[in-house]
């Protein structure tokens, strides 16, 4: 990991130096609250307004002697540009900053989400409480770092609300759940209905049931979600692919590779917005009766755990 960090120390003084509003989240933050050993992406949260200053910071490590190697990733997301960035795509760029060094792999978001505000820590990550929110995921490996983060949020002072709105073991949820306030208890309820279960369900088996099957709609919200942007990008890089003489990436520098990008998104109609269209409530209904196929249980239990339409898209 010497490598990783040792990077990302060098451009956060970067980001910073370039007036770049940032956050580490994902993997290299789960690392940093000791929750990981190992990754091999890092995931930034880059303000909207500064991602021309990103661009230019690029640019300029290119000009410098020795250049860095700097490239989008073969699947690349979309540009690095805020015509698409602020609508929640994901930017893949890859960066050599030594010669003989090992190549990183970056992800940059724009609009993170399930996250309204995010800011970063002294340190430049994101804190407990964005990282538990962006690994709510399709992924099942995602969800021991929310219950871990969420833990970590009550031992670590951030308060028992925050705390119950991530837990996902029945036992310690319980725990946190007896020792919170009656207000805590209302203000994490209102946003986790499954907290509304606690009190009635004395059988520990059955909490952590309704906690499952609030899991796997949290799991379809996300494909539903993330399953717009990928067929987006499928349709787009299809199109974009049957140019003549089409090759990507390019050995081209950075600045006129985004160039050629941007021009590629717009010929062949990237959409700037997959979620167009649709509110949070209507992507909502869909994971619902999805999780209810999934699960086999009625969909009026399935109802009764989920979020609500705000916390799904902000």
């Amino acid at each position: 990991m010497g490598e990783p960090l040792g990077f990302v120390d060098l451009f956060c003084g970067l980001l910073r130096t370039a007036r770049v509003r940032f956050a580490i989240r994902s993997g290299m933050a789960c690392v940093y609250y000791g929750l990981q050993q190992t990754t091999k992406d890092t995931d930034w949260i880059v303000d909207p307004a500064d991602l021309s200053n990103l661009r230019r910071l690029l640019y300029q490590q290119q000009q410098r002697l020795p250049p860095w190697r700097i490239s989008y990733r073969t699947v690349f997301g979309a540009p690095l540009d805020v015509e698409w960035m602020r609508h929640g795509w994901t930017s893949h760029i890859l960066i050599q900053h030594e010669a003989l060094g090992a190549e990183q792999h970056l992800d940059f978001f724009a609009r993170p989400p399930r996250v309204s505000t995010w800011s970063p820590n002294a340190d430049g990550f994101a804190d407990r409480d964005v990282v538990a929110r962006m690994k709510r995921t399709d992924r099942e490996r995602d969800w021991p770092y929310v219950d871990s983060l969420g833990w970590q949020i009550m031992e670590t002072g951030g308060g028992a609300q925050q705390a119950l709105l991530h837990v996902q073991d029945a036992g310690r949820l319980r725990q946190i759940w007896e020792r919170a306030t009656v207000a805590e208890r209302s203000a994490a309820a209102q946003r986790r209905p499954v907290l509304q279960r606690i009190d009635a369900e004395s059988d520990p088996d059955r909490l952590e049931g309704w906690i499952r099957l609030e899991r796997l709609v949290w799991q379809c919200i996300n494909r539903e979600r993330y399953g717009r942007y990928q067929q987006a990008w499928k349709d787009f890089f299809r199109r974009w692919r049957q140019e003549a003489d089409w090759v990507w990436p390019t050995g081209e520098r950075f600045l006129l590779q985004h160039q050629r990008l941007v021009a590629a998104a717009k010929r062949h109609g990237l959409q700037p917005d997959p979620l167009a269209g649709l509110d949070a409530g209507q992507l909502l209904e869909l994971a619902l009766r999805r999780a209810a196929a999934m699960s086999f249980a009625p969909l009026e239990h399935v109802r009764s755990v989920a979020p609500g339409p705000t916390e799904v898209l902000t």
